[in-house]
This record gives C-alpha cells, structure tokens and sequence, in this order.
C-alpha cells in the first residue's frame, strides 16, 4: 500500500541529530542553548509557542478579538482562549485558498487588534490587500505559515511576524522546532527576551523524538506500511488512531504547558543545518507528482487549485462522498483519509465558494493512477 505521506528528513539527518544529542549528553558542562541571533529571525519549540509568544508581547486588553482564518489546529484557537481573546473566525476561499478582503473590511471593530493569517496544505495565500488594509486600521499582523515552508516565502513585508514550522509531518523537518521572522524590530526584541526566559526542552526528550521518527520512518516503507494496515485490519484496529498516535506533536491536553519552552542545542543545530541545506529540487519535484495527481482528477475535485504558489504539503481533494472514495482507493493500494490532519474549523459567515472540512479526502502525492470518482 502506499503511504498516505512520508517524513521530509533522510536517515542520514535523523542520524546527525542524534549525534548532537549525545554530544550534549554526554558534554560534561551542561550551558543554557543561547537565542540565536539572525536578522529578523527567532527560533522557537513550535508555532504555538511563537503564537503564545506574540500575544505574551502584545498583552492585550481581555476581550479584545483577533481576526483569524476560520481553519486550524484547535491549538492555535485554544491559544487565543488562553490570553482572555476573542478569535472572529473568517471563511477562506477552497479554489484560491485566501480571505475575502470585504469579509476582513467588515468584521473590523473597536475591539479588533490583531488579524492571525493561516497559509493551508503547502498554499501562500494572496493577502496583500488584506494586510494592507489591516495596517491601515493599525491591526498587528502574524502570519501562521506553518504549512507552507517553500524555502522562499519569508512572510508579507508589512507582516509583524510570520511563524514557520519544522515540526514533525512538515516540510523539511528538523522533529520539533520553528522559525519567526518579523520586520518589526522593537516586537523582535521582546519575543526574543521572552523566549529567552523560557526554560529549556529536555535532550533527552528530543533524543526519544528523533528515534520516534526513525520508527515512523520504517513504518511508511510501502512493506512495512502494508502490514501495518493488515494488522490493524485483522485487529479491528483504527487505522487513522494509530497512526494519529505517532505523528500528534503535543499529544494530550494542556497545550499551555506543553509548548513554554525553547529547543535544547541539538534541537537549534538540526533547525538550523536543514534549513541551510534546504534543497529547492526536492521541493519541485514534490510539486510536480502533485500536478500529476491532480490532472487525473476532475476540476470539480480540486482544493487550491487558483492558488499559483502551492508547494502541495499535502493533497486533499473534495469528495461528495469521502468515506466510498478512501475505500475504493485503498482497494487500490493507496492509503487515503479524511482525519490526515488535526484541523478544525469555527463556525463563520458562510460563502459559496467556502473552504469545508467533512468533505475533504488526503491522497498520496506518490500515486501514478488515480481512480477517479
């Protein structure tokens, strides 16, 4: 069976990350990882903790709302909740992708402080015109690019802050870890101060996460993978529940207190060395078996399909009937699903053309031959 998707990371960088923990391990002085300082750049655990961090910085009044895309990990809301913040969820376009500036023009308030921008499955939304209007009404804008790493993108030149993920299903992943970039300096200066203060993740701990890693990686051999799904069959197992164990980055409830923290040393030089060594060819590619895909599927099918910076983290496809569709794929050998991601959506104005979850179905990008609906 082929797997539903595959870790962005070779055997040969899990091998050096684990090398960079038992050198701390190992090292007899045990010093604190100091920020890293780039231009315009801050690394942090997690997105959630670069969001934690920006509202811990801007320390709004209770109340006061966030303009946010209407899709996300629960997570980011469950954030927002935390800091006493009002999220007003807005629709997102499914054939482009973006906001609806008008949707923006009218949800704006007295109360409205800051707008939270999602990039979804690997897509760079066109949000100039609503990030400009955003500034014009002195909103503070972050961008949530955890999907959509392409190696280019560093985030909107007027963005406050733009928050990447390396986490462990994304692209070019380090296991754990992210990177804030901001054109904001005075706002640099307190995000760096106040992950500074936070304590640091546990070697040990990223030391397991890396092994993990190696195990997922195994697993999604096409051989390995096969198996799995038979035993899971035979056992009256949830295909879905166990691989949701091994790829959920903070399992459990308590986010909160999951994600106060910043990466140990091995966790900074991984972060860092993959993302040097990025490699742009890898990234087309991926692009390209994605295109593939999808002209086999009719247009009627297609998600983001207007969006002409797609780098196709993952391929998820509208179906009119998701649960017939995943079973006449995997009768194929191809594993799909409608639970490859942790995304959930607020309840908002509802458009024609609105983006929905229950009717999305994730393919592999590997396919050859796509039985068509």
């Amino acid at each position: 069976m082929i797997p539903r998707g595959k870790l962005d990371i070779s055997w040969s960088a899990l091998g050096t990350g684990l090398r960079y923990c038992l050198q701390d391990l190992l090292s007899t002085s045990k010093p604190s990882p100091a920020p890293i300082d780039e231009q315009n750049t801050i690394h942090c655990l997690s997105v959630r903790t670069g969001l934690d961090l920006c509202l811990r910085a801007l320390k709004l009044e209770p109340g006061s709302e966030i303009l946010v895309s209407n899709i996300n990990i629960p997570d980011m809301f469950s954030i927002i909740a935390a800091h006493q913040l009002i999220a007003v969820p807005l629709p997102i376009d499914k054939q482009t992708l973006d906001l609806s500036l008008s949707d923006v023009s009218a949800a704006i308030n007295t109360k409205t402080k800051a707008i939270l921008i999602t990039h979804l499955f690997g897509a760079i939304m066109d949000a100039d015109s609503v990030i400009r209007f955003a500034k014009k009404h002195n909103l503070i804008v972050l961008e949530d690019c955890a999907q959509a790493f392409d190696g280019i993108y560093k985030g909107h030149p007027l963005s406050d802050v733009a928050l990447f993920s390396f986490g462990l299903i994304k692209t070019n992943t380090s296991v754990t870890g992210a990177r804030l970039h901001t054109n904001n300096p005075e706002f640099k200066g307190i995000l760096l101060t106040l992950n500074s203060a936070l304590p640091t993740q546990e070697t040990s701990l990223y030391f397991k996460k890396l092994l993990k890693a190696g195990l997922i990686k195994i697993l999604t051999t096409k051989f390995c993978y096969t198996l799995l799904y038979r035993w899971s069959q035979i056992n009256g197992k949830d295909f879905d529940a166990i691989l949701s164990g091994f790829s959920k980055g903070f399992p459990g409830a308590e986010v909160m207190h999951k994600i106060q923290y910043r990466p140990c040393m091995a966790n900074l030089r991984l972060m860092q060395k993959r993302t040097y060594e990025f490699s742009m060819a890898d990234l087309e590619r991926r692009k390209l078996n994605a295109k593939c895909v999808m002209r086999q599927i009719p247009v009627k099918m297609h998600i983001g399909a207007l969006n002409p910076l797609h780098s196709h983290w993952v391929l998820p496809v509208e179906s009119s009937n998701p649960e017939s569709l995943i079973i006449r794929l995997r009768k194929n050998g191809i594993d799909a699903t409608a639970k490859a991601s942790s995304l959930t959506k607020l309840p908002s104005i509802v458009k024609e053309n609105d983006l929905t979850l229950g009717n999305l179905v994730y393919v592999p990008i590997q396919i050859s031959k796509f039985p068509i609906e």
